[in-house]
């Protein structure tokens, strides 16, 4: 898979503009964000890890997860997710242009590899739930293959929650925080926990939403993969208010398990990262003059090397995109 096969030049450069309206729109009440401990360890020893777009990103000393600090409230948040422009124009634009290329390249590989976990782990396949299920396009492709009795998608915005509806989706229209009862054998969460104010609420929320014995497969950007670790915040992905928490494979276990999850496995499937690096030196974005062997490699032979890089980036757990598969005992 290409970058340019789920988003193209004209996305992200609109993308960027609408990004900046709403960021301009947040940081008017700046001076009422509050100051966190860690999200992941509840640390308080921190470093300043960097700056950009009007925030500013702290960095754990003890887990090394990066999170924005101090930051919007949950109801400046709520305002944001509810009125943005650069989530408007995705929604839109994007994900209706790009979704047979995402279907094929993103969800369908998904819901094969989530219901290969469950094959591996004995689970229980009666109903899965799928939180944050944006465009439903993943909460779809899962209930097509069959394995499961029942999908539901967890989902607060108005418009996706329809969305959902009209792919025949179950759909419960709200927060998981404001959801009660055991409702899955199964729960996924891919890319929202990244987006919010508390996600130590949200995981023990989701632990009592799973059945037990139930399985949580979540993903999230890792501030340790090849292409964060190298561009910080140089990277498209750094870009709160939308991305507030950067996690790690180690930081994510030491949150879930203190909520009483048990992590079995972490992987770095990842499809991107060295072509998302190869892209930022190419354009002069990222200097890689001092470094002549990431040159030979992203520059120089790229189109002989590129691709058997990313394999080595994603077969070794390298992969800024992070997986992370735990169950309740």
């Amino acid at each position: 898979m290409k970058e340019s096969d789920i988003r193209n030049d004209e996305n992200l450069d609109l993308s960027a503009h609408y990004k900046k309206v709403d960021q301009e729109r947040i940081l008017r009440n700046k001076e009422n964000f509050v100051a966190v401990a860690c999200p992941a360890c509840s640390g308080t020893n921190k470093e300043k890890a960097w700056e950009k777009g009007g925030f500013n990103f702290d960095r754990c000393l003890r887990c090394e997860t990066v999170y924005v600090n101090p930051r919007p409230t949950e109801e400046m948040l709520y305002d944001h997710y509810v009125n943005s422009e650069e989530d408007k124009y995705w929604t839109e634009a994007v994900y209706k242009q790009s979704e047979d290329n995402r279907r094929k390249n993103i969800f369908f590989p998904r819901a094969k590899r989530v219901v290969e976990l469950c094959e591996k782990g004995n689970v229980t396949t009666e109903t899965l739930m799928d939180i944050g299920a944006g465009y439903g396009t993943f909460a779809s492709e899962i209930k097509n293959l069959g394995q499961f009795k029942k999908v539901i998608a967890i989902e607060p915005n108005p418009e996706l929650a329809q969305t959902c509806r009209e792919k025949g989706i179950h759909v419960i229209e709200d927060f998981i925080e404001n959801v009660s009862g055991e409702l899955a054998d199964v729960a996924t969460s891919f890319e929202s926990i990244e987006h919010l104010f508390d996600p130590t609420k949200f995981v023990e929320q989701i632990y009592k939403a799973l059945k037990p014995g139930g399985l949580f497969i979540l993903t999230t950007p890792s501030i340790k993969g090849f292409d964060l670790l190298l561009l910080k915040e140089k990277s498209e992905n750094v870009c709160a208010p939308a991305h507030i928490n950067y996690f790690n494979a180690q930081s994510l276990e030491m949150l879930l398990s203190s909520k009483g999850f048990k992590v079995l496995e972490t992987l770095t499937p990842g499809k991107l990262d060295a072509e998302l690096v190869h892209k930022k030196v190419a354009s002069g974005e990222y200097d890689v003059s001092n470094s002549p062997f990431l040159k030979m490699l992203l520059i120089d032979n790229w189109e002989r090397l590129g691709s058997p890089l990313q394999d080595f980036i994603a077969d070794n757990g390298l992969s800024s995109h992070l997986w992370v598969i735990a169950t309740k005992p």
